[in-house]
């Protein structure tokens, strides 16, 4: 055994410290807030997937395909299972109460997925990078495994990751058919393809990946009904994952012509945008990281060596660049994860260029590259450790405003998790049950296993533009809870007998949404400033939260 460990390399003992510390950097920080606070992509997704518990898998909105909630709810389903003891100990409505009122473990479930999908994203990339020469550093995904972006992602019940963990097995079929491979590689690209868009839609440019495939194929014979075939699994992998899209195509159109308003609640200025999403490919590593020189060397060594290679990389890269660019919501560098695995494999091939032979100088290539991303990943996961914002407002908010009270917040991804009464879940519960909304179930449990105290909560009434949201999703969303027109100002807070306002920094703000203005100026003139809790680099993480109390 001794002889074995005094085997192993230097480098390999590295490599396996960078595998730890990817490990690590998903890993810690997984149940940050919770179960006080979570981003504001996370609820939708979860609360999709518990309600499709409620015994039907159609979604309520097509903002996202439904491979992931679905996903999930297997998983929430095996969960109540233990959590009750195969129902003999505790009811579905007793496990509606719990994500109403305790949602930790429904939040961490799938966080923990997510991370365990960025990391199996990891191994496939390597696996493709160094194909037949084991020797070979897993530069490319190495970078990806200290990306800032990844790392977020991976704490977060988001699809983004599992599509990563698609989009980077589609890349690795491609390219292996590409270099010569039986058609069932093509075939396999086809079907995670579509596994990936029925994930996430911004995997959809990647389809381009079926025909250059076919068409930079490296010898042997092909046939026009190969990529018609790979098409065909593609579609019938995205409509498996998310059949309610082929069911309901109505309003699965209606849904994105709401999303397509988009484009007109804010001007797109195509040169500025452009200008993001070329910084967002160059930075894929992270700020500072010369990961983006490393790829562009790599497709100039690429393009020398294996031109056809070097095109089947490059060309969907191109194509996502231009269609974000186009986009007036294109600037979200998530939005490039289904390329990410091409650029991961362009900057390994500069990287090897840079490194050459000596492990020394390979060591100081890779620790040139991928140090930005190290350290920026690093300091992310440390700021989740920190004290939240969101959970001191909610323990001082217990302790000081009586239960009962008639509070205003934000949105709750942005605010203090706090409790409705008794009486407004049966009020909502009712409101709900008449509109027709599915939401009304959750209200109903919340209600009958209500565990007492709480207050009466209103929110900020936001515009679609505010929010840059679909302006249809916005309104439906809105309509399930208790939410206040305030542009008039403090009249409608009067109104309701509201006596507390909760604002934050995450939140609503009259320098972005005008038409809120005078309710701030009134609420900074009618109502005492009664605790802060600041947001301080290094010592909280979360909004700025001012406590104000309305003078009678």
């Amino acid at each position: 055994m001794r002889k074995q460990v005094e085997a192993v390399s230097p480098w390999a003992w590295a490599l396996l410290a960078c595998a730890a510390a990817a490990v690590l950097l998903r890993f810690i920080g997984i149940g940050y807030g919770l179960p006080h606070t979570y981003n504001a992509d996370e609820p939708h997704l979860v609360n999709t997937a518990v309600s499709f518990g409620g015994g039907s898998l159609k979604p309520h909105s097509f903002k996202y395909p439904t491979v992931w909630p679905t996903m999930l709810a297997g998983l929430y389903g095996l969960w109540f299972g233990l959590w009750s003891m195969l129902g003999l100990r505790k009811s579905p409505a007793d496990f509606a109460a719990l994500y109403g009122f305790a949602p930790a473990g429904f939040y961490l479930i799938a966080r923990v997925v997510a991370a365990a999908a960025s990391l199996a994203a990891l191994v496939v990339v390597s696996r493709t990078e160094r194909g037949e020469d084991r020797a070979r550093w897993p530069y490319g995904a190495l970078v990806l495994a200290f990306s800032p972006v990844l790392v977020e992602l991976a704490h977060a019940a988001k699809p983004d990751s599992l599509m990563l963990l698609f989009v980077a097995g589609a890349w690795a079929c491609a390219l292996r058919f590409q270099a010569g491979g039986p058609r069932g590689w093509l075939y396999a690209a086809g079907a995670l393809v579509g596994a990936a868009c029925s994930t996430q839609y911004t995997a959809a440019p990647l389809a381009l990946l079926i025909p250059l495939a076919w068409l930079l194929r490296d010898g042997g014979v092909v046939t026009w009904a190969w990529p018609l075939q790979a098409a065909g699994f593609a579609a019938a992998a995205f409509f498996l994952g998310s059949p309610y899209i082929a069911l309901d195509f109505g309003r699965f159109a209606a849904d994105w012509t709401d999303y397509a308003d988009l484009g007109r609640l804010r001007p797109h200025d195509g040169a500025a945008m452009a200008k993001t999403v070329a910084h967002n490919l160059w930075t894929f590593g992270g700020e500072g990281s010369p990961a983006g020189a490393a790829a562009v060397l790599g497709l100039g060594v690429l393009a020398w060596r294996r031109t056809r290679r070097a095109l089947l990389l490059a060309v969907p890269v191109a194509a996502y660049f231009a269609v974000l660019a186009a986009s007036p919501d294109g600037g979200w560098q998530r939005y490039l994860l289904g390329v990410f695995p091409a650029l991961a494999l362009l900057a390994s091939e500069g990287m090897v260029l840079l490194g050459g032979v000596s492990p020394w100088r390979r060591a100081a290539v890779a620790a040139l590259v991928l140090a930005p991303g190290l350290f920026l990943s690093g300091r992310y996961v440390y700021d989740l450790t920190l004290p939240d914002t969101r959970a001191q407002a909610e323990s001082w908010m217990t302790e000081n405003i009586p239960a009962g009270e008639t509070i205003l917040l934000d949105l709750p991804h942005a605010s203090p998790r706090v409790i409705p009464s008794k009486d407004q879940c049966e009020e909502l519960a009712a409101r709900t049950a008449a509109a027709g909304s599915a939401r009304s179930k959750l209200w109903r449990a919340m209600a009958e296993r209500h565990p007492g105290g709480g207050w009466r909560l209103y929110r900020i009434r936001r515009s679609a533009g505010d929010l840059f949201s679909a302006p249809k999703h916005v309104a439906a969303s809105q309509a399930d809870g208790d939410f206040l027109d305030v542009r008039p100002g403090l009249d409608p807070v009067r109104a309701v007998r509201a006596g507390w306002v909760v604002t934050s920094s995450f939140g609503a703000d009259p320098r972005r949404a005008r038409e809120l203005s005078t309710f701030f100026s009134e609420l900074a003139a009618g109502a005492d400033l009664v605790r802060e809790f600041p947001s301080e680099p290094g010592k909280t993480m979360g909004p700025w939260l001012r406590v104000w109390r309305l003078r009678r």
